[in-house]
């Protein structure tokens, strides 16, 4: 859910990120950070947004009131979590960490550039299939491999954003840099919020037994992120974790959840109309509506979409080029 987001997730994973950096070597390989991350995320009150305005002032609340609360809860989390080396992992399903963001992480990882905006991506694409000559990495991150992530992580994303948005004014590039790293945070890390999806379908379900002068009131995001800060968030990290919880949310909050969003569309439907801006990176989503429809033109491939481009872009990339020589793209074309 892009366009609703809990504003703790960015906050806690800086907190995380930089206790990591002081913790022993020893210690580190004994940690895994989306646990902790988590695991905090789990124990603070959930502060979700839809709109710039109310972004702006769900940060401000939780740095003023959360800060002390954060970096304990963290510090708990690093402690609870710890394991051996050896621990069997078993990660959460891969469809279950779907977002627009994600699917740009998978795209760096797969041309092994970490600074790619949604804009790039057409280009890099079109050089790649016109060179015949791709280093593809992969799109997953292991366990093992985030160690040498975090290294670098808050370094990178920092000089790199900010090389992005050089040619604006001082002002703008600044705001252009948190709001990109806004929108890119926790792409690394492997947790979500189960609440989120089915909230979000229940919200949905109900919207479509209602009237439809009351429908074209509602903003489905606005009132998911009513419910979901009136609920314990549920953040998982693991298959079994994600089981364990779905079970709980069955038995024991199932009439709470739809009591919750009946009182939502209740206060929704009677509230008068606002115009709000919506959250400061959406509109990198709108630069990803743009670079869609160039893939499915350069690719011939009208079922792209930004649920599937990397996996879409690795198969026309590793597909074998025409005997003519001409980029594949090129080839699709002619056809």
């Amino acid at each position: 859910m892009s366009s609703c987001r809990n504003t703790l997730e960015e906050l806690v994973i800086e907190e995380a990120e930089a206790q990591y950096k002081r913790l022993g070597a020893d210690v580190q390989k004994r940690v895994d950070l989306s646990e902790v991350i988590a695991y905090t995320l789990n124990r603070l009150p959930p502060m979700y947004a839809t709109t710039q305005r109310g972004w702006a002032q769900q940060r401000k609340k939780a740095s003023q009131e959360l800060g002390d609360a954060i970096a304990k809860t963290v510090r708990k989390g690093f402690l609870s979590t710890q394991s051996d080396t050896l621990r069997q992992t078993d990660p959460i399903p891969a469809h279950e960490l779907i977002s627009q963001a994600r699917s740009l992480f998978k795209l760096r990882k797969l041309f092994n550039k970490d600074h790619l905006t949604w804009k790039d991506i057409p280009e890099v694409v079109r050089d790649a299939l016109d060179s015949g000559s791709h280093q593809l990495g992969s799109g997953y991150v292991s366990p093992d491999q985030r160690t040498s992530l975090l290294a670098r992580s808050y370094a990178l994303r920092r000089r790199t954003t900010t090389e992005l948005f050089n040619t604006s004014t001082d002002k703008d590039a600044s705001k252009d840099v948190k709001d990109f790293e806004s929108y890119m945070s926790g792409t690394t890390y492997r947790y979500s919020n189960i609440l989120e999806s089915l909230v979000s379908a229940i919200v949905g379900r109900r919207v479509q037994r209602l009237d439809e002068t009351s429908q074209q009131k509602i903003n489905i995001e606005d009132v998911t992120a009513y419910v979901l800060n009136r609920l314990p968030p549920m953040y998982a990290t693991s298959r079994r974790g994600l089981q364990n919880l779905r079970q709980k949310v069955k038995s024991e909050m199932t009439n709470q959840i739809i009591n919750i969003v009946k009182d939502a569309l209740s206060k929704v439907t009677k509230a008068p109309e606002r115009a709000l801006a919506p959250l400061p990176f959406e509109r990198f989503n709108l630069e990803l509506d743009e670079t869609i429809e160039k893939l499915q033109e350069i690719l011939k491939r009208d079922d792209l979409t930004w649920r599937n481009v990397a996996e879409v872009v690795e198969e026309c990339l590793r597909t074998p080029r025409n005997k003519s020589s001409q980029p594949y793209w090129q080839a699709k074309h002619d056809i």
